[in-house]
């Protein structure tokens, strides 16, 4: 039976860039209620094993073959969303609250600075989204506490506007810190218990890396 408008709440969004798909499979959730290949991001779903249930994008970077039973959206290449974004909009049109994005960096850098700063946009709507590329997730934190797990990878927290973050857990723990954009010294840190918290006032990015 479909899923009405109202139960859809996750979304797998994958895009082109770069991906490393041994890693990213270990990052993809196992369940999600929509998912969606944008553009290029047609041929990582083949690579990861994901059926899309949407392929859209002006497929400017995809010239294959897609499956005739397939929804294709295809629009023009003049347009002011970029695919991911398009396919983002599109999640979150469908109700989704939850997304998680796979790719989306290396390549051209304007197109990974894109995605990165849209995911404060879509943070501010309520949306908690996730980038991963299999090596590197980036994630929004807005007037909120996360927990991130001892791994043995970095986190660094970037300031998207004035910030005070305080963090625990962590090699390099801070305590009601003022952090501001130009000047990114909360870097590669390390998780030294079993998990280590991070508290930010305001908007910043966390950023975690594998060694």
């Amino acid at each position: 039976m479909e899923k009405t408008m109202n139960e859809i709440k996750t979304a797998l969004v994958i895009t082109g860039g770069y991906c490393n798909i041994e890693s990213a499979r270990r990052l993809v959730p196992q369940s999600v209620d929509l998912t969606i290949a944008a553009d290029s991001g047609y041929a990582t779903a083949e690579k990861l094993g994901i059926t899309p249930d949407i392929t859209m994008g002006d497929f400017d970077s995809y010239r294959g073959s897609l499956p005739k039973e397939m929804d294709i959206l295809r629009v023009p290449c003049e347009k002011d969303l970029t695919d991911t974004m398009l396919a983002c909009e599109y999640a979150k049109d469908n109700g989704c609250r939850f997304i998680t994005i796979v790719g989306g960096t290396g390549g051209r850098i304007d197109h990974s600075i894109s995605n990165v700063f849209y995911l404060e946009e879509l943070r501010r709507q309520g949306i908690k989204v996730k980038l991963t590329d299999g090596e590197n997730t980036v994630q929004v934190i807005l007037d909120e506490t996360v927990s991130i797990p001892k791994d043995g990878g970095y986190f660094s927290v970037f300031a998207l506007d004035n910030c005070v973050i305080s963090e625990t857990g962590c090699k390099y723990p801070l305590n009601r810190a003022s952090l501001v954009r130009q000047r990114p010294y909360a870097v590669s840190n390390e998780v030294t218990e079993e998990y280590a918290a991070v508290t930010v006032e305001g908007a910043a990015l966390l950023v975690m890396s594998k060694r």
